[in-house]
C-alpha cells in the first residue's frame, strides 16, 4: 500500500507544472485597416488569467490573410525558438492539415473565439475570457521558461498591417 502511494504522489501529486499568461500587446500599424478596441489580461479568480481581444476590422470582408506564426524563449533577451510559420490564413481554416503547428495553435484557441468559419470575414473577431492550460502543450512539449508568441497579420498585398504579441510562462516558480 505504502508503494502505490509513493508512485502516486511521484507520478501525479508532484506535478505543479502550470502555464500562465504574462503580458498582451496588441499593436496596429493601419489603423484604416484593423483597430484593437480591446486587448488586456482579466484575472478570472486565483491564479487564473484569461486574454480578451477584440479585432475590429475596417476593410471588410476580408479573403485573404497571411499570418506569421513565430515563437521566442527568453533568454537574455527574446530570441527565436523552434517556431516561424506564414500561413494563408483563408486556406488554412478551408483545409486543416492536422500535421501542422499552426493547426494545434488554433485549435487550443477556437473554443474562445468566433474564428470558426472560413473566409470571408465579415465581421470583427473576438477572443473572449481565453486561459491557458498544461493541456494545450501536449503536442508541443516546450521547455521551462518564458516565451512570447507573435502573430503578424498581413492583409494579402505584402503589407503588414498588425501583431499581437502573447507572453507566457511555462512551470516558472
Amino acid at each position: 500500500m505504502k508503494l502505490l502511494l509513493w508512485i502516486w504522489v511521484l507520478l501525479i501529486g508532484e506535478s505543479h507544472e502550470y502555464v500562465r499568461l504574462t503580458n498582451l500587446k496588441c499593436e496596429s500599424f493601419d489603423k484604416s485597416y484593423i483597430d484593437f478596441p480591446e486587448c488586456r489580461l482579466k484575472v478570472l479568480g486565483r491564479g487564473i488569467i484569461a486574454a480578451n481581444i477584440h479585432v475590429k476590422v475596417l476593410k471588410l470582408p476580408i479573403n485573404r490573410m497571411v499570418i506569421r506564426f513565430i515563437t521566442y524563449r527568453k533568454l537574455n533577451g527574446y530570441h527565436p525558438f523552434l517556431f516561424n510559420v506564414s500561413k494563408e490564413l483563408c486556406r488554412s481554416l478551408k483545409h486543416p492539415n492536422r500535421l501542422d503547428v499552426f493547426y494545434w495553435f488554433y485549435t487550443a484557441f477556437m473554443p474562445y473565439s468566433n474564428l470558426n468559419h472560413t473566409c470571408p470575414f465579415n465581421n470583427d473577431v473576438y477572443v473572449r475570457n481565453c486561459t491557458l492550460n498544461d493541456g494545450m502543450f501536449i503536442k508541443v512539449p516546450l521547455p521551462k521558461g518564458t516565451y512570447k508568441l507573435t502573430l503578424d497579420m498581413d492583409d494579402g498585398i505584402e503589407t503588414w498591417v498588425s501583431i499581437i504579441s502573447i507572453y507566457f510562462d511555462i512551470d516558472v516558480d
